[in-house]
């Protein structure tokens, strides 16, 4: 039985929970045994907030709480410090899709205080990661297609299914509005 472990990556009000839940809920409409679980830390405050998602066709048993190291095969990130929180989780074959722009904090992480200290920008640190890494402007496609940057999960999630080789549109967007009523219909 082969697992394919996924995480979902952001930060507080981005709906990675929720699109956690979408994902799971399609595998499992798919044919697939799904575990998942949610990580908040500091949500409410714009901290991180990821999710482990593990499936394989046929039976899943019960996995340990975690994706070990290494065995990450699929990475999503609305956030490019996120995808770097998680690189430890990767291995040589592991494809990323992280969203090109650094979400707003309170503190910036992108200031001159942050340069004085040499930390290069999350763009150029995941540049120099060899693995499979697609840039993704998930909140400025949301707003054009939608009207809204908040629903940057949405094709997020369509990224994620399209990797697993599992993208229905029809059963995504059925699945996607059922779970999360409050978002925009195209």
């Amino acid at each position: 039985m082969a697992v394919t472990n996924i995480i979902l990556a952001g930060i507080g009000g981005q709906g990675i929970n929720s699109l956690a839940g979408v994902v799971a809920e399609y595998c499992h409409a798919t044919g697939y045994a799904c575990q998942y679980t949610v990580h908040k830390g500091g949500a409410q405050s714009l901290g991180s907030v990821y999710a482990e998602i593990r499936l394989a066709a046929g039976g899943l048993s019960v996995l340990g709480p975690g994706i070990p190291e290494g065995m990450l095969d699929v990475l999503i990130a609305l956030d490019p410090w996120e995808a770097i929180r998680h690189l430890p989780l990767a291995h040589g074959k592991t494809r990323l899709w992280v969203e090109e722009e650094t979400m707003p904090m309170f503190v910036d992480r992108d200031s001159a205080a942050a340069s004085r200290l040499a930390l290069a920008s999350p763009q150029k640190l995941l540049e120099r990661v060899p693995l499979e890494l697609n840039w993704q402007a998930y909140r400025q496609i949301a707003k054009s297609r939608t009207g809204s940057a908040r629903m940057a999960n949405y094709f997020a999630g369509s990224d994620c299914l399209t990797a697993l080789n599992l993208f229905d549109p029809t059963r995504y967007n059925a699945i996607f509005y059922k779970r999360i009523s409050r978002a925009r219909t195209f």
